[in-house]
């Protein structure tokens, strides 16, 4: 893969292989790429419990009253707009 960096970037990443932080470029950019890994594995990791609750409930459907079932969305969106953003 080759990759054409913007001109700030490619400056930074050179200039702390040139300064002994990394050894080689792709080392910086691995580095500067593992939050963004691992925030794109929680995500993913976050769908997947997703699917499989959307499953469950496929598989053995509650009989609620459509006002029940408003309900318990409004509690749900409650408790997530309560939440940070970074933990949804």
């Amino acid at each position: 893969m080759t990759l054409n960096l913007p001109k700030d970037i490619e400056t930074l990443v050179l200039a702390r292989v040139e300064s002994g932080d990394f050894a080689s470029a792709e080392e910086a950019l691995r580095d500067a790429m593992k939050p963004w890994l691992d925030a794109e594995h929680s995500r993913q990791e976050k769908l997947q419990s997703i699917r499989a609750k959307i499953a469950e409930g496929d598989a053995d459907p509650a009989d609620l009253t459509p006002a029940e079932v408003a309900s318990r969305l409004d509690k749900l969106a409650e408790t997530v707009t309560k939440r940070p953003h970074d933990a949804v």
